[in-house]
């Protein structure tokens, strides 16, 4: 039920990135983004305005976000549980921060649901979430036949390429979310610092 809702928690995580001056981003690309933040809101609104009733606008921005919560199940499973990189800071170089090379980053920061073929149409190709970050644009339907090379690579490359069942990454992004609830006993109350997620 709370991924229903997960929609809104990241136009506000969002939203507070932009206003954050610690993003890692220069000027240009932090006006860039609130552009692009501004634009889809206006072309949501104009989108919803045009349902005729109140309660059909409400209705239909419910529904539409909860319908999008299925997607939130998928992306937390593959990224809650991995590590973060974030913008490095003067004592580390960017490779040190950002966990490597684009290649080894990928591998690292997310992991793949391991399930039976016919499951694929159920998760649309996004049980494959660390070949979607290192080939975004392959198609789908490749990604299975294309898992055994990815692992082979890593193996070759001593990079830690992990895939887990369902029920395993439901585990790990509890646990991921115990920890985080944990260490936020001792975080500051600023709004900021105990809405992102540790982890």
């Amino acid at each position: 039920p709370i991924m229903c809702v997960a929609r809104f928690n990241l136009y506000i995580q969002s939203f507070l990135f932009m206003l954050s001056s610690n993003d890692g981003h220069d000027c240009y690309r932090t006006m860039l983004d609130l552009a692009a933040f501004t634009g889809f809101f206006c072309w949501l609104s104009a989108l919803v305005f045009c349902i005729p009733t109140w309660v059909e606008r409400v209705a239909f921005t419910l529904v539409s976000h909860a319908v999008a919560g299925l997607l939130n199940i998928q992306i937390v499973l593959s990224h809650f549980p991995r590590p973060v990189f974030e913008s490095p800071d003067k004592t580390e170089t960017a490779a040190e921060k950002y966990g490597g090379d684009f290649f080894t980053r990928q591998v690292m920061s997310s992991l793949d649901v391991d399930c039976a073929i016919y499951m694929d149409w159920f998760h649309g190709g996004l049980q494959f979430q660390t070949l979607h970050h290192l080939y975004p644009r392959m198609g789908r339907e490749h990604l299975r036949k294309t898992q055994p090379l990815i692992r082979s690579l890593c193996k070759k490359h001593s990079l830690p390429y992990t895939a887990k069942s369902f029920v395993s990454c439901n585990v790990d992004v509890y646990q991921t979310l115990k920890d985080a609830a944990l260490h936020a006993r001792s975080w500051s109350p600023m709004i900021y610092e105990s809405m992102c997620a540790h982890g």
